[in-house]
């Protein structure tokens, strides 16, 4: 039977949390646009490291970048995720603050802990706090768009880092790679857009409803959106979720595959595939799969769709996106709030928890 999801849309994500996802394609050529504006005023420095500092949706791109840049990089991107950035970020390195709100906590304490050193700051951000420290403080600032939940901006978390970085001379890559990212992109939105049923998008989400998602990929190209998966079905369906990468978790990971078995019965596995794995990683994955097959509620794999290496990037990640909402929808929640995270956070600003 198939599932009527502009209904469910209708009845579940008034804040049309759906539409702010397939809005990425336009949103890659925007952050293009806004990149090409502010990239004018950063320099190349001959770095020895990058520092990306940021939190949820707004870290997300330094994974990303270091994925799809892979030996393209001459530095290393270390993703900073907390109050306190590494001490070696105060000198010789190029730190891109990411905070879509500009507010939040960690990235604001990361601001402050590298005044005073010799490295190259910038912030990518939509305002707040972090845009007027900036401000005052002459440190350039890439404005992007506000008023989105974070987690919908990743093109504007994105293709602001990989313009900066590829001006600084840190990395190489051609403007058709982000153009055809745009492309394929608003295909895979086309295949599986809600006035099509969703397409494989919504049939995968109907396979997830009653399970706790495992993400896995190998490490590479897919690793940063093998975690974004795994955060865009705790978000927008709130369903708890768990990524792991090949080949590390089948030196750990896959002998937990035992315990308890009526919890494990409750799990699905999506692997996410690249044609650039690894070939011996692209057979552990099939060794796993094979053993962790009977002991799930189902084994689903994900191929990249065509292209090149950023193509296929956002490609996988924007599906990941979709079934996210679908599973919204099919488990009856709005996709939009994230009331936990609203709560901790107005417990820190109590001071009831130490920030």
């Amino acid at each position: 039977m198939t599932t009527d999801y502009k209904a469910l849309q209708r009845e579940h994500d008034p804040s049309d949390v759906y539409g702010l996802v397939v809005a990425l394609p336009a949103q890659i050529g925007h952050a293009r646009e806004i990149a090409n504006s502010f990239v004018d005023g950063v320099s190349a420095s001959g770095f020895a490291r990058v520092g990306v500092c940021g939190m949820g949706g707004s870290a997300i791109g330094g994974d990303l970048a270091r994925a799809f840049l892979g030996e393209r990089l001459s530095a290393p991107i270390i993703s900073v995720r907390g109050y306190q950035p590494p001490a070696y970020l105060r000198d010789d390195s190029l730190v891109v603050l990411s905070s879509y709100s500009g507010n939040t906590g960690e990235t604001l304490a990361s601001y402050d802990a590298l005044k005073g050193g010799t490295s190259v700051v910038v912030a990518i951000t939509g305002g707040g706090e972090l845009a007027q420290r900036c401000d005052a403080d002459g440190v350039p600032v890439c404005r992007i768009p506000g008023g989105m939940p974070p987690r919908t901006a990743v093109g504007y978390s994105l293709v602001p880092l990989l313009m900066i970085l590829r001006v600084a001379g840190l990395a190489s890559f051609a403007d058709w790679e982000i153009a055809e990212a745009e492309k394929v992109t608003r295909d895979v939105c086309a295949k599986n857009s809600i006035e099509t049923s969703g397409g494989r998008a919504g049939d995968l989400a109907g396979s997830l409803v009653g399970t706790i998602p495992f993400v896995y990929a190998a490490a590479g190209l897919l690793e940063g959106v093998a975690r974004r998966w795994s955060c865009q079905f705790e978000e927008n369906a709130k369903t708890l979720s768990h990524y792991g990468l090949y080949t590390e978790l089948n030196h750990n990971e896959i002998v937990g595959w035992q315990n308890p078995a009526d919890c494990l019965a409750g799990t699905s596995v999506i692997s996410l595939c690249d044609t650039d794995d690894h070939p011996l990683a692209a057979r552990q994955r099939e060794i796993g799969l094979e053993i962790v097959a009977p002991l799930t509620a189902g084994v689903h794999r994900v191929d990249s769709p065509a292209g090149g290496r950023l193509a296929r990037m956002i490609g996988a990640l924007v599906f990941g996106d979709l079934v996210s909402v679908y599973l919204a929808l099919r488990l009856g929640v709005n996709p939009a709030p994230v009331e936990k995270i609203d709560f901790l956070k107005s417990q820190l600003n109590q001071g009831d928890v130490d920030a």
